[in-house]
């Protein structure tokens, strides 16, 4: 056996180190695709948890509820139906999270699908309807909704980068996962 320290074996100068055993690739990608899919959900549970606040004054009339005072006082402008859609992609990061546990592909592929359809077309959409307020308040500067301050349409378009971001580097750290996870395949003998 080879060591740094310490004497070595007979007939041995140091470098027979090429011929041991390796990680294979797809563990190492396991190792260190997890974690950073871990965070990007947490930070996209964070950003379901935002629109869930900024919603929250328009759901609880839904359930006959009245909304907080402080919250009616925040003076939010009126929900999309962009953001309705954007909050069911928590399901997705549900099934991301439970997929992590036990290397499930079939969880890290709803994972894939939903982000896709509940986080990422409804972002597209968002982004196709703010960019007209978008392009009007690039031009003049000057806009009619603010919140404490600051353009909601600035804000907003804040929100939708982070949220694309998030998805897109889910997406392919959830794809990479999902390759490596998969059972190998077997190779047809040449016959």
């Amino acid at each position: 056996m080879a060591s740094r320290v310490g004497t070595r074996p007979t007939g041995s100068d140091g470098t027979d180190f090429e011929h041991r055993e390796r990680v294979a690739g797809h563990y190492q990608t396991s190792v260190a695709n997890k974690p950073r899919l871990r965070y990007l959900i947490y930070l996209h549970l964070l950003l379901v948890i935002l629109m869930f606040i900024r919603l929250l004054p328009f759901l609880l009339p839904l359930l006959n509820m009245e909304a907080p005072a402080f919250l009616r006082d925040l003076g939010l402008p009126q929900a999309w139906l962009w953001e309705y859609a954007w909050l069911t992609s928590v399901l997705p990061s549900i099934f991301g999270l439970l997929a992590l546990g036990r290397n499930r592909v079939f969880l890290v592929q709803q994972y894939l699908i939903g982000t896709v359809i509940f986080g990422l077309l409804p972002v597209f959409c968002g982004a196709a309807v703010m960019s007209g307020d978008l392009l009007d308040y690039w031009s003049t500067r000057e806009t009619k909704n603010m919140f404490l301050g600051f353009p909601v349409v600035l804000l907003w378009n804040m929100f939708l980068v982070i949220a694309l971001q998030t998805h897109v580097i889910g997406l392919i750290l959830a794809w990479s996962l999902s390759k490596a996870w998969q059972p190998a395949k077997k190779k047809k003998k040449a016959s």
